[in-house]
């Protein structure tokens, strides 16, 4: 591959690495996003506006937030510190937009070399960089991978506990005890000391950046408003701000007072202008048609009228041509503003024909874990869905409990255990 080409598919690569980051950005991510690239090249004027229809109701757009660091915003520091092939870096910095909030990585290497066009090492490569930043076990794929992410970097590796974890870490978050005793030889004692090393470690890293709670004001990045046509789908970012070419500067490149070199730098900062603006504006249609079809095809949910219709990420993915992580992406981090209050966009989709969307359901599940004295099997935390009239099976407990990397009853009963021994 000569140079040419080399230095194409590395441009290319970096506009699709820009998509990808706004594409999953807020309304208030995407305006900073464009005044701090106006700031920084002249060819872009960003404009803020705000209209006097446009909703201002401390009721309605403040909500109990926590407010902290990001922890991508955390991450990358710590990579502008560290040597790497700058398509290393740059993937890296697409990982650590893909971390959850608990620091997880909930996508695949195929899918990631799908989304940047880079090869399956460059991407290895590069998630090998993120997992070797703080708070340890960031990058994990699953919680195992977690704990043994922590012990290696906590130089942990030679100790009982990891060999336990890397032998029989399935065992172990399974509460399978008697088994691991049996098979490693160990006294009731070793297992209590490996099992209190293990519950020193945090199965959330993500969560580490500090944080405190107040009212923060959320803008909504949809507002829909009911008609005597039907809906009417407004996007936030029309009415908070433009972003467009300033034209002083494009009359500057028809000078011919500037030198060579001047307008070589004048010629580039425009190409990087023009690249920027399609950018925001291939997000625009994307989020556009997505949008538009989700909140038609709940129309009846949103106008109180009815239950959630059956809705997957696959099923837009199907419909828009495109993969399930895009969609993903692009529902993110957005909220819709209706009649009957502000709401997060992916709380619209439902992975069955019941009343209440998958999301809605882990939140519960997470929150009778967290509120109960007791610690709750899958079928008690089922028993307790029920009498809250969400009607779903133990199994399905098991499976939703597992989206949210929570452990199962065992585990937590062993860790509380042993927190009172201490």
């Amino acid at each position: 591959m000569n140079n040419q080409s080399l230095s194409q598919e590395l441009r290319q690569f970096q506009i699709n690495i820009l998509f990808q980051k706004v594409l999953v950005c807020s309304v208030q991510e995407l305006a900073d996003i464009c005044e701090d690239s106006a700031l920084g090249n002249p060819f872009l004027e960003f404009e803020k506006i705000y209209p006097e229809d446009f909703p201002h109701s401390s009721s309605f757009f403040e909500k109990p937030q926590k407010t902290r660091e990001t922890l991508s915003d955390n991450l990358k520091k710590q990579l502008a510190y560290i040597v790497a092939e700058p398509v290393i870096s740059e993937t890296a910095a697409f990982i650590v937009d893909l971390l959850d909030r608990d620091g997880y990585l909930r996508f695949s290497i195929e899918q990631i070399c799908s989304m940047t066009k880079a090869d399956r090492d460059t991407v290895e490569k590069a998630l090998s960089v993120v997992q070797s930043l703080e708070p340890a076990g960031i990058g994990a794929r699953n919680i195992l991978e977690c704990l043994i992410l922590q012990m290696k970097i906590k130089k942990m590796d030679n100790s009982l506990a990891f060999e336990v974890l890397s032998k029989h870490g399935d065992d172990l978050l399974s509460g399978r005890f008697t088994r691991i005793r049996k098979e490693m030889k160990l006294t009731d004692h070793e297992l209590s000391c490996i099992i209190e090393d293990i519950r020193k470690l945090n199965p959330f890293p993500g969560r580490a950046c500090g944080e405190s709670e107040q009212a923060m004001p959320v803008l909504p990045d949809v507002i829909v408003k009911d008609s005597d046509r039907g809906f009417i789908v407004e996007f936030a970012e029309d009415k908070l701000f433009k972003i467009f070419l300033n034209e002083k500067y494009l009359k500057l490149l028809k000078s011919s007072s500037i030198s060579a070199g001047e307008m070589g730098f004048l010629k580039e900062k425009l190409n990087q202008a023009r690249k920027f603006l399609a950018c925001i504006e291939n997000r625009r249609k994307f989020l556009e048609e997505i949008i538009n079809y989700i909140i038609w095809y709940q129309r009846e949910f949103i106008l109180g009228r009815g239950s959630l219709k059956k809705l997957m990420e696959k099923d837009l993915a199907a419909r828009f041509n495109c993969s399930t992580s895009l969609i993903s992406r692009a529902v993110s981090r957005k909220y819709v503003a209706t009649h009957q209050g502000i709401f997060q966009l992916k709380k619209l989709f439902s992975y069955s024909s019941s009343r209440q969307s998958q999301d809605f359901v882990i939140d519960m599940i997470e929150n009778i874990i967290d509120n109960s004295e007791k610690v709750l099997s899958d079928r008690h935390i089922s028993e307790k869905l029920k009498e809250i009239g969400i009607q779903i099976a133990p199994r399905t407990v098991n499976k939703y409990r597992h989206k949210r990397e929570i452990v199962n009853s065992y585990l937590r009963r062993s860790v509380n255990m042993l927190k009172k021994k201490l």
